[in-house]
């Protein structure tokens, strides 16, 4: 039996990192679902599809950011088979435009509406003063490292040798004068490899026990995540004001915007690099008349 496109394509992406594969699995079968759709006579592969009815079909996609990525899967399939992808190409640079665009003017109100790095700092506090020690822990490392929701899936363990037979997941060791926050489990983890960071800050230490006493004796104030399905949702929901991670981050960039030193440690933490912080987060990138 001759190899599926969908195989032949997942063995020439093997290399990548599981998130890579999951992103551009789900992608794969999302475009291929839209060609049987409109075209439920055919059932070949994607390559069969030509260029300009592949761009007519992702063109009609919601918003830029779904179009490049279902234009990545189109140019790799026909990649597999030394298929021309020249007019592919074309538009996914216009698009990188586009989204650059959208971002802009999704900013232009945002200054007037969002709380200040000071609001969150003293929400963060409040949180920790009233013992909701889950909600504190997720806007400690929101606010001190940056990270995305996904980070934020994480065990917590009383022994690292834990984490070093898993590395497929994230985790806070909670030792006896810090907890050491490891993340495997993150969106650019392919390009940056493992991140860890020792935490000394005493208020965490206390938070981060507590709740592995509450996981102990299995209560519900061990409970971060109850369904992790809807991770944005409950991460909205333990953020001020239900704003949200994306948000918390074009905050404090704004605040920190003119010291390089923290821009490059926040780029850091995040996995990303200065230029694409300032370009997606920067508040002040906005549209002008």
């Amino acid at each position: 039996m001759a190899e599926t496109e969908f195989n032949r394509f997942m063995k020439s992406v093997e290399n990548k990192s599981e998130n890579t594969k999951k992103a551009y699995r789900t992608q794969y079968i999302k475009l291929k679902r839209i060609i049987d759709d409109l075209y439920p006579e055919k059932s070949g592969d994607i390559a069969d599809v030509s260029q300009r009815k592949l761009i007519q079909l992702i063109k009609d996609h919601e918003n830029p950011n779904g179009k490049q990525a279902l234009l990545n899967i189109a140019i790799l399939v026909r990649r597999l088979d030394g298929y021309s992808v020249s007019e592919l190409e074309d538009l996914r640079e216009k698009l990188k435009g586009d989204i650059k665009t959208e971002v802009k003017k999704k900013n232009v109100n945002l200054p007037k509406s969002l709380p200040s790095y000071e609001d969150l700092v003293e929400y963060t506090n409040m949180l920790y003063d009233q013992s909701d020690w889950t909600d504190y822990i997720i806007n400690y490392l929101l606010l001190n490292y940056n990270v995305r929701n996904k980070d934020l899936l994480f065990d917590i363990i009383r022994r690292k040798k834990l984490a070093k037979a898993d590395k497929s997941k994230n985790y806070l060791w909670l030792s006896d004068s810090f907890v050491e926050f490891i993340r495997n489990d993150y969106k650019t983890s392919g390009t940056y490899g493992q991140k860890s960071v020792k935490i000394k800050d005493k208020k965490f230490m206390t938070a981060v026990r507590r709740v592995f006493a509450c996981q102990k004796h299995d209560e519900d104030c061990g409970v971060f995540i109850p369904n992790p399905s809807q991770l944005g949702y409950y991460l909205k929901k333990a953020t001020l004001g239900g704003i949200g991670e994306t948000l918390y981050n074009k905050i404090i960039i704004n605040h920190f915007r003119n010291d390089i030193d923290k821009l490059k440690k926040i780029a850091d933490d995040r996995g990303t690099n200065i230029s694409t912080l300032l370009e997606f987060y920067d508040i002040k990138n906005i549209m002008k008349d």
